[in-house]
Protein backbone atom coordinates (compact mmCIF):
# COMPACT_ATOMS: atom_id res chain seq x y z
CA UNK A 1 0.00 0.00 0.00
CA UNK A 2 3.04 2.45 0.67
CA UNK A 3 6.39 2.54 0.10
CA UNK A 4 9.38 4.86 0.87
CA UNK A 5 10.27 8.43 -0.96
CA UNK A 6 13.36 8.39 -2.57
CA UNK A 7 13.71 4.70 -2.89
CA UNK A 8 15.63 2.65 0.06
CA UNK A 9 18.87 1.58 -1.71
CA UNK A 10 18.98 5.47 -2.57
CA UNK A 11 17.78 6.06 0.77
CA UNK A 12 20.89 3.53 2.67
CA UNK A 13 23.06 5.26 -0.02
CA UNK A 14 22.90 8.70 0.71
CA UNK A 15 22.73 8.28 4.49
CA UNK A 16 25.74 5.97 4.27
CA UNK A 17 27.75 8.59 2.36
CA UNK A 18 26.94 11.07 5.18
CA UNK A 19 28.55 8.51 8.05
CA UNK A 20 31.67 7.84 5.31
CA UNK A 21 30.55 5.08 3.18
CA UNK A 22 31.80 4.54 -0.79
CA UNK A 23 29.44 1.63 -1.32
CA UNK A 24 27.47 2.09 -4.78
CA UNK A 25 24.34 1.53 -5.43
CA UNK A 26 24.45 -2.07 -6.57
CA UNK A 27 26.30 -3.02 -3.70
CA UNK A 28 23.93 -1.80 -1.13
CA UNK A 29 21.49 -3.59 -3.00
CA UNK A 30 23.60 -6.75 -2.99
CA UNK A 31 23.97 -6.82 0.33
CA UNK A 32 20.56 -5.41 1.71
CA UNK A 33 19.08 -9.15 0.04
CA UNK A 34 21.36 -10.98 1.52
CA UNK A 35 21.02 -9.33 5.00
CA UNK A 36 17.19 -9.44 4.63
CA UNK A 37 17.26 -13.35 4.40
CA UNK A 38 19.90 -13.97 7.00
CA UNK A 39 18.25 -11.85 9.39
CA UNK A 40 14.88 -11.59 8.62
CA UNK A 41 14.09 -14.90 6.65
CA UNK A 42 13.02 -12.91 3.67
CA UNK A 43 12.39 -15.11 0.43
CA UNK A 44 12.77 -18.10 2.76
CA UNK A 45 9.83 -20.98 2.12
CA UNK A 46 6.68 -20.71 4.29
CA UNK A 47 6.36 -24.22 4.44
CA UNK A 48 9.20 -24.79 6.14
CA UNK A 49 8.93 -22.44 8.82
CA UNK A 50 7.99 -23.95 12.24
CA UNK A 51 5.53 -21.94 14.12
CA UNK A 52 6.62 -19.85 16.67
CA UNK A 53 9.55 -19.55 15.55
CA UNK A 54 9.86 -16.13 13.99
CA UNK A 55 8.80 -13.75 17.41
CA UNK A 56 9.01 -10.14 16.92
CA UNK A 57 8.59 -7.40 19.03
CA UNK A 58 9.94 -3.57 19.18
CA UNK A 59 12.92 -4.44 21.16
CA UNK A 60 13.68 -7.31 18.90
CA UNK A 61 12.93 -5.42 15.48
CA UNK A 62 15.22 -2.30 16.51
CA UNK A 63 17.77 -4.69 16.95
CA UNK A 64 17.71 -7.05 13.40
CA UNK A 65 17.53 -3.52 11.82
CA UNK A 66 20.54 -2.27 13.95
CA UNK A 67 22.24 -6.01 13.07
CA UNK A 68 21.16 -4.83 9.28
CA UNK A 69 22.96 -1.89 9.25
CA UNK A 70 25.76 -2.97 10.57
CA UNK A 71 25.87 -5.97 7.83
CA UNK A 72 25.29 -4.04 5.15
CA UNK A 73 27.81 -1.02 5.62
CA UNK A 74 30.93 -2.67 6.58
CA UNK A 75 32.23 0.21 5.50
CA UNK A 76 31.01 2.83 8.36
CA UNK A 77 33.14 3.08 11.59
CA UNK A 78 29.95 4.93 13.26
CA UNK A 79 27.28 2.40 12.88
CA UNK A 80 25.09 3.25 15.43
CA UNK A 81 24.95 6.84 14.15
CA UNK A 82 24.17 5.68 10.96
CA UNK A 83 21.17 3.05 11.78
CA UNK A 84 19.78 6.23 13.82
CA UNK A 85 19.89 8.67 10.91
CA UNK A 86 17.78 5.79 8.80
CA UNK A 87 15.42 4.25 11.84
CA UNK A 88 14.52 8.39 12.39
CA UNK A 89 14.21 8.69 8.61
CA UNK A 90 11.89 5.61 7.98
CA UNK A 91 9.81 6.66 11.31
CA UNK A 92 8.88 10.07 9.36
CA UNK A 93 5.67 9.80 7.24
CA UNK A 94 7.00 12.87 5.19
CA UNK A 95 9.36 9.66 3.77
CA UNK A 96 6.51 7.66 2.61
CA UNK A 97 3.81 7.50 -0.38
CA UNK A 98 0.92 6.09 -1.05
CA UNK A 99 0.01 3.51 -4.15
CA UNK A 100 -1.75 5.11 -6.85
CA UNK A 101 -4.42 2.31 -6.98
CA UNK A 102 -4.67 2.27 -3.15
CA UNK A 103 -7.58 4.78 -2.52
CA UNK A 104 -9.55 2.89 -5.11
CA UNK A 105 -9.52 0.11 -4.18
CA UNK A 106 -10.22 0.66 -0.29
CA UNK A 107 -13.29 2.22 -1.18
CA UNK A 108 -14.49 -0.40 -3.15
CA UNK A 109 -13.33 -2.86 -0.64
CA UNK A 110 -15.72 -0.94 1.98
CA UNK A 111 -18.48 -0.04 -0.67
CA UNK A 112 -18.73 -4.33 -0.69
CA UNK A 113 -18.73 -4.76 2.57
CA UNK A 114 -15.65 -6.16 3.71
CA UNK A 115 -13.33 -6.19 6.70
CA UNK A 116 -10.12 -4.24 5.42
CA UNK A 117 -6.65 -4.30 7.40
CA UNK A 118 -2.82 -4.14 6.73
CA UNK A 119 -0.94 -7.08 8.11
CA UNK A 120 2.78 -6.10 7.79
CA UNK A 121 6.43 -6.82 9.03
CA UNK A 122 7.14 -3.93 10.83
CA UNK A 123 7.20 -2.80 14.20
CA UNK A 124 5.46 0.31 15.73
CA UNK A 125 6.72 3.15 13.87
CA UNK A 126 3.93 1.62 11.45
CA UNK A 127 0.75 3.10 13.19
CA UNK A 128 1.49 6.94 12.88
CA UNK A 129 2.99 6.31 9.21
CA UNK A 130 -0.86 4.76 8.31
CA UNK A 131 -2.34 7.24 10.30
CA UNK A 132 -0.62 10.16 8.35
CA UNK A 133 -2.98 9.21 4.95
CA UNK A 134 -6.49 10.20 4.85
CA UNK A 135 -6.65 7.71 1.83
CA UNK A 136 -6.31 4.35 4.83
CA UNK A 137 -8.47 6.34 6.86
CA UNK A 138 -11.30 3.50 6.46
CA UNK A 139 -8.78 0.71 7.28
CA UNK A 140 -10.49 -1.19 10.07
CA UNK A 141 -7.01 -2.20 11.54
CA UNK A 142 -3.24 -2.24 11.59
CA UNK A 143 -1.29 -5.13 12.53
CA UNK A 144 2.41 -4.70 12.45
CA UNK A 145 4.04 -7.93 13.74
CA UNK A 146 6.16 -5.78 16.51
CA UNK A 147 2.39 -5.52 18.12
CA UNK A 148 1.40 -9.58 16.82
CA UNK A 149 4.10 -10.53 18.11
CA UNK A 150 5.54 -12.84 15.60
CA UNK A 151 6.20 -11.94 11.66
CA UNK A 152 5.46 -13.44 8.55
CA UNK A 153 6.01 -16.16 7.27
CA UNK A 154 5.26 -17.70 10.58
CA UNK A 155 2.17 -19.58 10.72
CA UNK A 156 1.72 -18.30 14.50
CA UNK A 157 1.50 -14.24 12.70
CA UNK A 158 -1.59 -15.36 10.52
CA UNK A 159 -3.45 -17.04 13.08
CA UNK A 160 -2.70 -13.97 15.70
CA UNK A 161 -4.57 -11.88 12.70
CA UNK A 162 -7.35 -14.38 12.52
CA UNK A 163 -8.54 -14.53 15.91
CA UNK A 164 -7.98 -10.71 16.61
CA UNK A 165 -10.49 -10.44 12.93
CA UNK A 166 -12.79 -13.00 14.79
CA UNK A 167 -12.81 -11.07 17.91
CA UNK A 168 -13.44 -7.74 16.23
CA UNK A 169 -16.47 -9.16 13.98
CA UNK A 170 -17.56 -11.45 16.57
CA UNK A 171 -17.93 -14.60 14.85
CA UNK A 172 -15.50 -17.12 13.61
CA UNK A 173 -14.65 -16.68 10.05
CA UNK A 174 -13.65 -19.05 7.72
CA UNK A 175 -10.23 -19.44 6.70
CA UNK A 176 -11.02 -19.46 2.73
CA UNK A 177 -13.32 -16.15 3.69
CA UNK A 178 -10.13 -14.04 4.33
CA UNK A 179 -8.13 -12.82 1.96
CA UNK A 180 -4.63 -11.60 2.01
CA UNK A 181 -2.51 -10.28 -0.92
CA UNK A 182 0.85 -8.94 -0.98
CA UNK A 183 3.94 -8.28 -3.09
CA UNK A 184 6.41 -10.89 -0.48
CA UNK A 185 5.12 -14.40 -2.60
CA UNK A 186 6.74 -16.18 0.46
CA UNK A 187 4.87 -13.95 2.96
CA UNK A 188 2.19 -12.69 1.27
CA UNK A 189 0.84 -15.72 -0.58
CA UNK A 190 2.57 -19.15 0.22
CA UNK A 191 2.16 -18.46 3.60
CA UNK A 192 -1.32 -17.53 3.94
CA UNK A 193 -2.27 -20.22 1.82
CA UNK A 194 -0.68 -22.35 4.39
CA UNK A 195 -3.29 -21.46 6.78
CA UNK A 196 -6.21 -22.48 4.00
CA UNK A 197 -6.71 -18.25 3.35
CA UNK A 198 -7.65 -17.38 0.19
CA UNK A 199 -3.96 -14.91 -1.05
CA UNK A 200 -3.08 -13.10 -3.92
CA UNK A 201 0.67 -12.23 -5.23
CA UNK A 202 0.50 -8.48 -5.58
CA UNK A 203 3.46 -8.28 -8.72
CA UNK A 204 3.69 -4.67 -9.10
CA UNK A 205 7.40 -4.87 -11.05
CA UNK A 206 5.79 -7.61 -13.71
CA UNK A 207 8.14 -10.45 -12.52
CA UNK A 208 8.96 -12.57 -16.33
CA UNK A 209 7.68 -15.87 -16.52
CA UNK A 210 6.41 -18.24 -13.80
CA UNK A 211 6.43 -18.15 -10.70
CA UNK A 212 6.57 -21.69 -8.79
CA UNK A 213 3.45 -22.94 -6.64
CA UNK A 214 1.56 -19.59 -8.21
CA UNK A 215 -1.34 -20.48 -10.12
CA UNK A 216 -2.72 -18.57 -12.75
CA UNK A 217 -5.14 -16.34 -11.29
CA UNK A 218 -3.65 -15.55 -8.08
CA UNK A 219 -1.11 -12.84 -9.49
CA UNK A 220 -2.33 -9.77 -9.75
CA UNK A 221 -0.55 -6.74 -10.84
CA UNK A 222 -2.40 -3.92 -8.84
CA UNK A 223 -4.79 -3.26 -6.31
CA UNK A 224 -7.45 -2.77 -8.44
CA UNK A 225 -7.49 -6.36 -9.73
CA UNK A 226 -7.86 -7.44 -6.06
CA UNK A 227 -10.75 -5.19 -5.64
CA UNK A 228 -12.60 -6.77 -8.92
CA UNK A 229 -11.92 -10.24 -7.70
CA UNK A 230 -13.32 -9.90 -4.44
CA UNK A 231 -16.46 -7.80 -6.39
Amino acid sequence: MIHTHPGVVEVYQRQGQNFGSALENAEIKRRFKAARRKLFAVDTSAKDQIEGDLISSDTIERTLWQNFIEFVFYDVADSAGLFAALWDFFADPNNWRIYADVADCLALLKQQGHYVAIASNFDSRLIPIVDSFPELSTLDETFCSAMVGFRKPDPAFYRAVQRRIDRALGTKVASIDVVFAGDCIENDFHGPRCLGWTAFWLDRNGEPGDVVGCPEGCRISSLKELSIALG
